[in-house]
């Protein structure tokens, strides 16, 4: 179960990180710089979070 829980949350946390570089790119290519950078932000963290849960998969 835990397992499968890991796998889950990875994946749905792919697909945020996609949609989250899509609108920044997006965001900064339509001229709204601040929403760009936010974005890229959230970015970062979801990115960072990805990272942190397929290290602790791991062990």
């Amino acid at each position: 179960m835990e397992r499968t829980y890991f796998v889950a949350t990875l994946i749905f946390g792919l697909f945020i990180l996609v949609s989250l570089a899509v609108f920044a790119y997006y965001a900064f290519k339509l001229g709204y710089p601040i929403i760009g950078v936010i974005l890229a932000f959230i970015f970062l963290a979801s990115a960072s979070m990805n990272i942190v849960l397929f290290r602790k998969w791991k062990n």
